[in-house]
């Protein structure tokens, strides 16, 4: 299990916020939160990563979740088709009988 961050999310979201910004220098936000230079680095790569992934896509969907939904509506749509089917042959074999 990896050790636990001394920062919560919305810290390290007004970090990445502040390195992003550029009103203040990356040695300045790193001795405002006593944080390494590397540890900034990697917080900043990460909110730019985030926000590189997220731009255009819907709110709060990945595009592999949208993609997964798309493919289960077209599977329980070709269900129902093929239930519809068998309940038309089924009454049609029923009123010959």
């Amino acid at each position: 299990m990896g050790k636990a961050s001394k920062f919560t999310d919305e810290q390290k979201f007004e970090i990445a916020l502040e390195l992003l910004s550029g009103k203040l220098s990356h040695a300045e936000v790193c001795r405002k939160w006593e944080i390494s230079s590397t540890y900034a680095y990697k917080l900043k790569d990460r909110a730019v990563d985030i926000l590189r992934k997220g731009i255009g896509r819907p709110a709060g969907r990945t595009s592999g979740e949208v993609e997964q939904l798309r493919r289960r509506v077209t599977d329980l749509e070709q269900l129902a088709g093929d239930q519809a089917l068998l309940i038309h042959h089924f009454k049609k074999n029923e009123i010959r009988r």
